[in-house]
């Protein structure tokens, strides 16, 4: 299950002092929306990368923080650089709803709000967001398989990766290949190949239980999963279930000489991600293990961590 492209209750972040402000938007949205509240602009920022929420109202001017500066650190970290966001601002002119606007927020509202206006801009920005999430995803899932793609991963794995350094936790990856693959489609035509590709992918979904854990389809025969805070003994028996759930769904395959139907071979790596370390290299030991799985006669695992 990919977090990204589950269809979830759209969250609402308010970062604003005045508590008149928080009550009324909460009043307006809080039963068709999750609405989430912040007092000062590091709050704010901390809860809209834990919550990486739909939409931002954003005041401009707050104790600890300003409203652009807050926007600027937004922009600038890659799991909020896509929120769209408002600015909420008392006493202001023309010349302020210039500047927020120029730097790249999507409206600008002026205290005191008008309650049935600012209710019909927030619900139209977020229909327009979801119009956006719905292209996005178009373009981030594989159209064979029904899981994402590769440029999905790439983009979830760094994601994950910088989650890795701040929080600490330790980052698996599982690739994965299928055993005589050219083979198969050899012998049974590409057809029967792209039934037992998505085959192999759905067994692959059937057994990752959380949110956060993703499955992709890396290339050709080839799929990866991204498991987030899960230590190497935790992602080595994911990796046996859903070996044993492929050898299970007893695909013939007269090309595989030792085992007479479909399997896969399975490389692991495990690593606390550090600053400075690259990401690359943590793949790169994922796929040398595949490589070790298939040439120690396949429909195996090895895995280990990454120092």
């Amino acid at each position: 299950m990919d977090n990204a492209l589950d269809i979830q209750q759209e969250k609402l972040l308010i970062i604003d002092d005045d508590q008149d402000i928080l009550d009324l938007i909460e009043a307006m949205f809080g039963s068709t929306l999750t609405v989430l509240t912040a007092s000062f602009g590091e709050a704010g920022l901390q809860k809209a990368i834990e919550e990486t929420p739909d939409l931002i109202l954003l005041d401009v001017k707050m104790p600890d923080m300003d409203g652009y500066e807050v926007y600027r650190q937004l922009k600038s970290a890659s799991e909020t650089a896509k929120i769209p966001v408002i600015f909420l601002a008392a006493g202001s002119g023309p010349e302020d709803e210039l500047a927020g606007l120029d730097m790249g927020a999507i409206d600008y509202i002026t205290k005191p709000i008008m309650p049935q206006i600012v209710e019909i801009r927030i619900r139209n920005h977020l229909y327009q967001k979801r119009h956006r999430d719905q292209l996005e995803i178009m373009s981030v899932v594989d159209a064979l398989t029904g899981v994402p793609n590769r440029r999905r991963f790439d983009e979830y794995l760094d994601q994950e990766w910088r989650r890795g350094i701040r929080n600490q936790y330790p980052l698996s990856l599982l690739m994965i290949d299928i055993d005589h693959f050219k083979s198969y489609n050899d012998t049974y035509g590409h057809q029967q190949g792209d039934e037992c590709l998505r085959n192999v992918a759905h067994e692959i979904q059937q057994h990752l239980r959380r949110p956060s854990d993703m499955t992709a389809r890396y290339g050709g025969e080839e799929f990866a999963v991204v498991l987030p805070d899960t230590p190497l003994d935790a992602a080595l028996a994911l990796a046996d279930r859903i070996r044993s759930g492929v050898e299970n769904l007893v695909i013939e395959h007269k090309g595989s000489d030792s085992f007479g139907s479909i399997t896969i071979s399975v490389g692991a790596a495990t690593k606390v991600p550090e600053e400075h370390q690259s990401m690359t290299d943590f793949i790169d030991a994922a796929d040398k293990n595949l490589y070790t799985s298939k040439n120690g006669g396949r429909n195996r695992i090895t895995g280990g961590r990454v120092e």
